[in-house]
């Protein structure tokens, strides 16, 4: 986003980006402070260029209100400015800058300090969201022990869930975040009484409402936070127990009601399900599941996403044989 109440600097800074950063994809322009605080509500960018001396509001008190605001007290702030003396910098900081860039504008000075914080920003970005992926599959173990599973499961399910998205011809960003999101499906099990959870005899009527709740609490844990990962991990721990006639729980959707990641998780989950030995009960044969598969189809199953599961089943079972549990009951 470049900040700044002259046109003409507005367009040098926009000439000089397309024309030097490929990396940048998006370029918004805003003539005030007032401007690019109202725009930013809605809008997340990388990179704010603000100007410090503008009609309105300044760029201090422009930067001071972006990270006084919950939604862009993250937002990256450069400042451009003719005044760099000593106090003047100091200023910028404390107002939360990162950087100055000094007019007038040198092009080589600021493609480089340009270039340079949004490789610093992306890093950052980068370890945070691998922070987020091995949180979620830790939580995924723990809660699947929880519940007497093993921890290959969670890996099962994870490696079937982007291989599903993969045939169902879904942006190999969209596959990884399935992935990475996958093993929270079961997280709020961690909410239900063992009693309950782990309950070897048939559960009543009462104790199956309570069951089911799972992935209303699971949905709960994760539907306020920040980061696609985080916000999918919400979609799939509420959906995935949704039918695609719409005889599921807990908000009987139906098809395409259902986001295609409690679809693609619904498909994957039951086979692991069906497919792996348990304390309770052995893995199902092969043909067995293959014909359950055919008869849920269009009815517990999207037909489109199972007919790609069970024309590819050898790749599934692939990885099934790859995380095998060696179960000992």
């Amino acid at each position: 986003m470049i900040v700044d109440d002259s046109k003409t600097i507005r367009k040098l800074l926009r000439h000089i980006i397309d024309k030097k950063i490929p990396i940048i994809e998006e370029i918004v322009e805003c003539n005030s402070g007032e401007v690019a605080l109202r725009k930013l509500e809605d809008l997340p960018v990388d990179l704010v260029l603000l100007d410090v001396m503008m009609g309105g509001i300044s760029g201090y008190e422009t930067c001071q209100q972006i990270k006084a605001n919950p939604k862009t007290k993250d937002t990256p702030v450069v400042f451009l400015t003719s005044q760099i003396q000593q106090e003047d910098i100091v200023q910028g900081f404390e107002a939360g800058g990162i950087d100055y860039i000094a007019k007038p504008l040198r092009e080589k000075e600021l493609v480089s300090r340009i270039t340079t914080q949004l490789k610093l920003i992306r890093y950052q970005n980068q370890k945070v969201e691998n922070t987020q992926k091995e949180i979620l599959f830790k939580m995924g173990e723990i809660g699947e022990l929880r519940s007497k599973e093993t921890g290959n499961h969670v890996k099962r399910v994870a490696e079937y869930a982007k291989l599903l998205a993969q045939l169902a011809g879904l942006e190999d960003e969209e596959c990884d975040t399935l992935m990475y999101a996958s093993p929270m499906h079961d997280i709020g099990k961690v909410a239900i009484k063992d009693s309950i959870l782990n309950k070897p005899s048939k559960l009543t009527d009462d104790e199956i409402k309570i069951m089911q709740q799972h992935t209303v609490k699971g949905y709960h844990m994760f539907k306020d936070s920040e980061g696609k990962i985080l916000q999918a991990a919400a979609i799939i721990a509420h959906q995935h127990h949704e039918k695609f006639d719409g005889t599921g729980y807990p908000q009987g959707l139906k098809a395409n009601e259902i986001h295609i990641y409690g679809r693609i998780i619904a498909i994957v989950d039951v086979f692991d399900a069906l497919a792996s030995d348990r304390v309770y009960k052995k893995a199902w044969d092969i043909e067995k599941i293959l014909t359950f598969f055919e008869e849920q189809k269009g009815k517990h199953f999207d037909p489109y996403l199972t007919s790609e599961f069970l024309d590819n089943i050898d790749m599934f079972l692939t990885i099934k044989q790859k995380y095998n549990d060696n179960f000992e009951g």
